[in-house]
């Protein structure tokens, strides 16, 4: 590992690590069962564990047979867990109301009633986009939007077992997942948020990998699914810009055509029965989703974003749009954070709530995917020389 990618290594697991230990430290100091200091210990032990296995190559031989075996028992117990845990929760009973905003934009879906002027229980209203409300809807109809939750995990470990090259990463990155107190927490509060990132992440790697040589061979297939995620939530167009836009700029011109002619199209049916739904025109001028996630966030915040417009060409390897995609996805909600503690102080913003610290949480799935992919590029150079 060179010097560069041994800086991106270490502040990447400092990120993870921060971001994971804030939500410790709020949240851990809600429960008296265990004492706040080993709650630290023990995550400092669980994190140096694996630090130690991914950096300085520790293993243990174990025949990969029984790996495999105990890979998916593992994820079987936590799929069943977490499944229950969001059958157990009442979502009412939670201070955090993203389940129901989603199920507000859902409902602008099967009962034709305008997702953005309605308010949820807590007071607040829904400002995701109306594809998010697609996605969300099998879940809907399952009894509870937050299995939606269950299924990225699902879906996560299975891309994280079929792609690294050793089956000790598998277990890492699947490890990393499971004692993030942030990761988790996802799960306890029916969140989507994480999730949504989490899937646009493993699209690209998928898309990536599968259309290796030409990444536009299918122009409507691929409109398609980035007008999609891209109506799910605008922070999604982060690691999407980073990954497709020089690809997109270099080809030919029918190809271009017929990927924005996709997106569109795709755009237009998506929108539709939200906009249908509408009492008025006005009312759309006055409710919509960007209206309400940019009244929430320093207009600094917003200027960052104009960097995955001028990164991609700048990326030298496919997991620089993962490593800068962290950067961004970490940083805005972060000088939200820092504008809100001096305005309030440290604790009315963290332990009253007036930041939500999983904002945060948005850069953890490219920093998960940056290291399995980092393992799979060590191994091949390591073989080579």
């Amino acid at each position: 590992m060179g010097k560069t990618e041994k800086g991106k290594y270490i502040l990447l697991i400092t990120l993870y690590i921060f971001i994971n230990t804030l939500f410790i430290y709020k949240y851990g100091q809600r429960q008296d069962i265990i004492p706040l200091t080993i709650v630290f210990i023990i995550y400092a032990f669980l994190v140096s564990s694996a630090i130690v296995t991914f950096y300085l190559k520790v293993g243990v031989k174990i025949h990969k047979k029984w790996l495999s075996y105990l890979y998916w028992f593992i994820v079987g117990v936590f799929s069943l867990t977490f499944s229950f845990i969001v059958y157990k929760i009442d979502g009412e009973s939670l201070n955090v109301g993203r389940w129901s905003a989603l199920e507000l934009t859902i409902q602008g879906i099967t009962e034709g009633i305008y997702p953005y002027s309605r308010i949820d229980y807590l007071g607040n209203m829904s400002s995701n986009f109306p594809a998010l409300g697609f996605l969300g809807l099998p879940f809907y109809l399952l009894g509870d939007v937050g299995y939606l939750q269950v299924f990225t995990y699902i879906l996560f470990s299975i891309y994280v077992y079929k792609t690294p090259i050793l089956t000790k990463t598998s277990f890492l990155i699947l490890f990393l997942f499971l004692i993030s107190p942030a990761m988790i927490w996802e799960i306890f509060a029916k969140s989507d948020l994480v999730s949504n990132l989490m899937l646009v992440i493993l699209f690209i790697e998928y898309w990536s990998k599968k259309y290796n040589k030409s990444n536009f061979e299918h122009p409507i297939i691929l409109g398609s699914i980035i007008s999609f995620f891209c109506l799910t939530r605008g922070v999604v167009l982060v690691p999407l810009a980073l990954f497709f836009l020089k690809k997109f700029w270099f080809c030919d011109t029918t190809t271009k055509i017929k990927l924005t002619a996709s997106i569109l199209v795709t755009s237009i049916i998506i929108c539709l029965p939200t906009i249908a739904s509408a009492p008025e025109y006005q009312t759309i001028i006055d409710y919509n989703p960007i209206i309400l996630q940019t009244n929430k966030s320093p207009v600094i915040s917003y200027v960052i974003l104009c960097a995955v417009f001028i990164l991609p060409w700048y990326l030298k390897n496919h997991n620089d749009y993962l490593y800068y995609s962290t950067l961004i996805l970490f940083t805005i909600p972060f000088i939200s954070m820092i504008y809100k503690i001096q305005q309030l102080g440290w604790d009315t913003t963290i332990f009253e709530s007036q930041f939500d610290i999983s904002y945060l949480s948005m850069s953890i799935p490219p920093i998960l995917i940056w290291l399995m992919n980092k393992s799979n590029v060590d191994f091949k150079q390591n073989n080579l020389e």
